[in-house]
């Protein structure tokens, strides 16, 4: 009988590594979870194919006594916002750049990283330069069986996007709206976990780079009032120009908890749409964000889809 593969997930905790540990469980795998917050997914420690680790990117010894026996890796780390601890380039350039000398150093040869539609050198945001500069530095290594998969907005139960414009939504009934015709070709939660495992051990995807995105383009604009119309309330939305806009971002960055920042705003200049020549080779379910709005029930927390192993362990 053929033993179980080890995956390792650095980012389980995230909304992404939520959902991607969820479908994993499912198959005949055991399972490495790095995470910067090991109370988010303590529960996954009654399931005997689960292995938590704290993660400290200033222990790479460390790291690599835990990918002892460890088959492939998937590395969804990553930051929308900078703090004193935590810069872009840390987390989107260096930590690729580190992982993957671990890895040849492990002899661990298959790596799945998550990038970001529309990184690129030349982009003034500094977040989609440095998640660029994490897909270089790892595209260099020859001896990893690489695939760079980079989503649009990722939409589902917690997601940071859609259920922030909701929050804005309920509360304020005016909507001051930065650079509203911004495009982005939003995509499933579950769609994009159903990618990172089909593209797991297929070697045709090794060394390429896949964007991944929805069936349909939208402005933000139009997000809004797909939001506000499944709401069944009246907003008024106020959209902001080039300038104004730039200058409410700034604005906004100066509160203690960072919502909006002009780097985001920078990152809003790039469309985020995928280009037929990079689209990922696996069909999928291609919800549309309308049809996921409008069905309520699609929007419980994606956690009470763990009550079975808290069941089982008579929590």
């Amino acid at each position: 009988m053929q033993s179980k593969r080890t995956i390792a997930i650095f980012g389980a905790s995230g909304f992404l590594g939520s959902s991607i540990v969820l479908a994993l469980n499912q198959s005949n795998y055991r399972l490495k979870l790095f995470s910067r917050n090991k109370e988010k997914i303590k529960f996954w420690t009654v399931n005997p194919n689960i292995q938590i680790f704290n993660l400290n990117l200033d222990d790479l010894t460390q790291i690599k006594k835990d990918l002892k026996n460890t088959d492939a890796v998937i590395n969804l780390l990553g930051i929308l916002h900078q703090s004193k601890k935590d810069s872009f380039d840390k987390i989107h350039h260096l930590w690729p750049s580190y992982l993957a000398k671990i890895l040849k150093d492990m002899g661990i040869k298959r790596l799945i990283h998550i990038s970001a539609l529309g990184a690129g050198a030349k982009t003034s945001s500094l977040y989609l330069r440095s998640k660029a500069l994490g897909e270089t530095a790892l595209l260099k290594q020859k001896d990893l069986n690489l695939t760079v998969l980079k989503p649009s907005i990722i939409f589902g139960p917690k997601d940071s996007f859609i259920n922030m414009f909701r929050m804005l939504v309920k509360w304020l009934p005016i909507i001051v709206l930065i650079s509203p015709q911004s495009k982005f070709q939003p995509i499933y939660i579950e769609d994009v976990s159903k990618v990172i495992i089909k593209c797991l051990w297929d070697k045709k995807t090794y060394g390429k780079v896949y964007e991944l995105g929805g069936p349909q383009v939208y402005s933000l604009k139009e997000i809004i009032r797909l939001i506000i119309k499944s709401e069944k309330i009246q907003r008024f939305i106020i959209p902001l120009n080039k300038p104004l806009s730039f200058m409410f971002a700034f604005s906004m960055e100066m509160l203690p908890i960072k919502i909006l920042t002009r780097d985001n705003w920078r990152s809003m200049q790039t469309d985020n749409i995928v280009s037929p020549q990079y689209k990922a080779p696996y069909q999928y379910s291609l919800q549309r964000l309308e049809r996921y709005l409008e069905n309520k029930k699609s929007r419980a927390p994606m956690r009470a889809k763990y009550n079975f192993y808290r069941s089982k362990s008579g929590r």
